[in-house]
């Protein structure tokens, strides 16, 4: 499978994930644009990343979030897309 082929199959998912959680989402175009997804309810912009391998897994082991910061860059935090929908669903 190309990387076009994961990276498009993985928004559908991630979509179809968004919406059995009762959310409205829109997948953009193409890969002309800043997101793949917007969540509606939210005014959340998605950009899904389907990817070989991510050390984030190990870094992550025993807790429900990881929070990373690079130099002069702003905070990202990083979880399970289940723990996230439990989250924003409650």
């Amino acid at each position: 499978m190309n990387s076009y082929r994961k990276g498009a199959n993985f928004e559908r998912k991630v979509k179809k994930l968004f919406e059995e959680a009762g959310f409205t989402v829109v997948r953009s175009a193409g890969s002309h644009s800043d997101a793949d997804l917007l969540v509606k309810e939210l005014n959340l912009a998605i950009q899904c990343k389907a990817l070989k391998s991510f050390s984030g897994y190990r870094l992550m082991e025993g807790a429900d979030a990881l929070i990373v910061k690079a130099d002069y860059k702003k905070p990202l935090i990083v979880m399970p897309l289940d723990k996230f929908l439990e989250v924003i669903s409650s």
